[in-house]
């Protein structure tokens, strides 16, 4: 009887790159958890204006706190000096006559709140609204405009040059440790001019987002034409001074309700830009705060490997 003979057939040979590993390696560490900050900014709204979390204040622990007692004290005294200013704007404007008058009268007069401006453009320095309701008072509205706008933009130019240079490293560290700032440097990064633009407008004061536009790293031509184009944002304060010197000719009454429309429309203006900003840190904060544990993880693994 005839049998078939079957031949063994050899085994199928495969080939594969041994650069490539078969499986991804592991390093046995897992992805740390959120600190309590990072889970409290997560659970927040996002409410802050890149150094400072808003939604701190809400609580009672923060207000019991050393810092909290300082933020107390710091608003108590400012809403007492702005309830003061607009209760004896005209006593103030009276009293400060001659020194105004004689401000105007020197020939380079004006150069004096223009040195002023420069000064106080380096945070935590503040003041701006205050010289350039005085411009208004001294010079009016165009004149007065021109100066406030001359001595803010050399300022901030003088403090971009400065914190680029200067401050740059210090800059990198807070943006570590604070993690509201480093949402806002993100998006000031990435966001585009818009962003940009609405930064200068928002309720952020100008001379503090110039800092983080220099330690980011952004183009010089690119923050002098957004400084250029918020300028308006100082015509509000030079305007509000030419009302009050003209209320102490009588006009009192048709100009405080100009006064108030101008300050009411700045702040919806300064207030929708703010929202912008709030909303591109509420977009970048999962992505900054999964980057930071992230680090941490890559810190851990260089220590488990020594």
């Amino acid at each position: 009887m005839y049998q078939a003979q079957h031949t063994q057939q050899p085994a199928p040979m495969y080939s594969y790159n041994q650069s490539v590993p078969l499986y991804p390696p592991r390093d046995g560490l897992r992805t740390p958890s959120p600190t309590p900050s990072e889970e409290r900014a997560m659970a927040s709204s996002g409410e802050g204006v890149g150094l400072v979390d808003l939604s701190s204040f809400k609580s009672k622990e923060f207000w019991s706190s050393p810092k909290g007692i300082i933020y107390g004290i710091g608003i108590l005294v400012i809403a007492a000096l702005v309830l003061c200013f607009a209760i004896f704007h005209k006593k103030i404007v009276i009293g400060l006559e001659p020194a105004t008058n004689w401000c105007k009268s020197q020939t380079v007069g004006w150069l004096i709140p223009v040195a002023i401006l420069v000064v106080l453009s380096f945070p935590p320095l503040f003041g701006h609204e205050i010289v350039g309701i005085l411009c208004g008072v001294t010079w009016g509205i165009g004149e007065g405009f021109g100066i406030m706008a001359l001595g803010s933009l050399l300022g901030e130019i003088i403090n971009y040059f400065v914190f680029k240079f200067c401050c740059t490293s210090r800059a990198r560290k807070l943006e570590k440790k604070k993690i509201m700032y480093a949402c806002f440097s993100r998006v000031i990064r990435d966001g585009g001019f818009k962003v940009i633009l609405a930064a200068r407008y928002s309720l952020i004061p100008s001379h503090l987002t110039t800092t983080i536009f220099a330690a980011s790293g952004m183009k010089f031509y690119i923050f002098l034409a957004a400084a250029v184009l918020s300028l308006p944002k100082q015509l509000v304060t030079v305007y509000i001074g030419v009302l009050m010197a003209a209320s102490v000719n009588g006009t009192d009454k048709k100009d405080r309700i100009a006064s108030i429309v101008v300050s009411v429309v700045c702040f919806i203006i300064t207030s929708f830009a703010f929202k912008i900003i709030t909303q591109e840190m509420n977009k970048v904060k999962p992505e900054v705060i999964h980057e930071r544990r992230k680090a941490r993880q890559v810190d851990n693994s260089s220590i488990t490997s020594v």
